[in-house]
């Protein structure tokens, strides 16, 4: 089973303002979902592991930290892709979401309420 922490966000549109969605999904194959279709995602993070990967906050600060090693001066509309045996990241910056601490805080609230029982998400881990 595998897990996908994820950051998407949009781009304003219209009289529609930018706005940020965060969330989590568990299964054989999790997808980020879109929150409306119709805005298009203008930057995103993407963070994919094993269901059972023992404390994944430290794993998402490693995977942020190498991905802005790596991303350079990224162009934007260009993605960046990390891959390890333990995790995956997907990673599209803009002005605004373009340094380490705005793609981590997201995350990391996400990863550090990540508990996975019988297959679901729970925000508190089972003694």
């Amino acid at each position: 089973m595998r897990c996908i922490l994820y950051v998407h966000n949009h781009g304003a549109r219209g009289r529609q303002l930018p706005g940020r969605v965060c969330g989590m999904a568990v299964g054989e194959n999790p997808t980020a979902q879109p929150w409306d279709p119709d805005r298009p995602v203008t930057s995103f993070a993407e963070f994919v592991c094993c269901a059972d990967l023992d404390d994944p906050s430290t794993w998402v600060q490693i995977a942020v930290g190498r991905a802005f090693a790596r991303s350079g001066d990224l162009a934007r509309g260009e993605t960046v892709l990390l891959r390890t045996l333990q995790w995956s990241l997907r990673l599209a910056l803009e002005p605004g979401f373009d340094d380490p601490r705005a793609v981590l805080e997201p995350l990391l609230a996400l990863a550090r309420a990540l508990c996975i029982r019988d297959g679901r998400v729970v925000s508190v881990a089972a003694p």
